[in-house]
């Protein structure tokens, strides 16, 4: 169990496609987040969700995992309704029991210093509604909400954990889901019934919030050069190192040059830990609206 050190955790929602689990695993790992633990979240009796657990643990064999051969561990978390199994998510009030069972497992997780990923890919759709409604009740602002794009060829081959492992040319993506954290604080005044306005807290704190990203943001693009601005420009607009480099006519060595350059300004104006993991995706989400403000 972690202590007040940041652990990265991957959570994941499992239906009867286990390999949406290690194509996300493997993109993360391939981004340099260093997961330790993987959970899968599921309902007690969905459809093939033995089969795929079993197809599962197979990549995970004695807490090592195969593929990279690096030391994490897998665990299953099943979905509860009054401390009994939830068999399926199929009406109001196993939904009401799987949101609720997410919420804990979320807040347990956050209580433990963890950094959360969360795949929500897999298993029902309502699942993924459901995890985006915990996540918004507990998420920090290191955590991230991330869905895998399979092409349709490359699902088909898959299907049901015939292939587990994407290769580079099947042009597998990971998409971060965009996510309001602003409404945070808003949603949990609303839940607790307080009686302030929520209009004028969502104003104020809106506000706030704003106005120092603002600050921060523009503290870090006018103390880069003309280049490594064109970077974080590009970076705003979603695009991944890939991209930027083809964009910007320039090898991936170079960007990475450049995006070390601009996260090393960001832990300043943030005041981030060294310790704490960033990659380019906290310079998509921290300057997503800035340049076009």
């Amino acid at each position: 169990m972690p202590g007040t050190e940041t652990s990265h955790i991957l959570l994941a929602t499992l239906g009867g496609q286990p390999q949406v689990v290690t194509f996300t695993l493997d993109r993360l790992l391939e981004l340099g987040i260093p997961i330790q633990d993987v959970i899968v979240v599921h309902p007690a009796e969905y459809p093939d969700i033995g089969q795929s657990i079993d197809r599962l643990s197979a990549e995970f064999p004695n807490e090592i995992y195969t593929h990279t051969g690096r030391p994490i561990r897998l665990r299953r978390h099943v979905l509860r309704l009054y401390d009994q199994p939830l068999a399926d998510i199929t009406d109001g009030q196993s939904a009401d029991g799987a949101l609720n069972a997410m919420d804990q497992l979320i807040y347990d997780l956050k209580q433990q210093h963890y950094t959360i990923h969360f795949s929500i890919t897999g298993g029902r759709r309502l699942m993924g509604f459901l995890s985006f409604s915990a996540a918004l009740l507990n998420f920090g602002s290191a955590d991230h909400l991330w869905h895998i794009h399979t092409p349709d060829n490359v699902k088909w081959q898959a299907s049901k954990g015939a292939i587990m492992h994407a290769q580079p040319e099947d042009n597998v993506r990971l998409i971060e889901v965009p996510f309001a954290r602003l409404a945070q604080p808003i949603l949990l005044r609303l839940l607790s019934n307080e009686p302030n306005n929520a209009r004028q807290v969502m104003s104020e704190q809106e506000k706030r919030e704003r106005s120092e990203l603002r600050l921060r943001c523009k503290r870090v693009a006018e103390g880069v050069t003309a280049t490594q601005l064109k970077v974080l420009r590009a970076f705003a607009r979603g695009l991944d190192p890939q991209d930027v480099a083809k964009e910007l006519d320039r090898d991936i060595k170079t960007i990475s040059s450049h995006t070390t350059v601009l996260l090393r300004k960001c832990r300043d104006a943030w005041e981030i830990d060294e310790q704490k993991h960033l990659s380019f995706h906290f310079l998509q989400k921290m300057f997503a609206e800035y340049f076009n403000s």
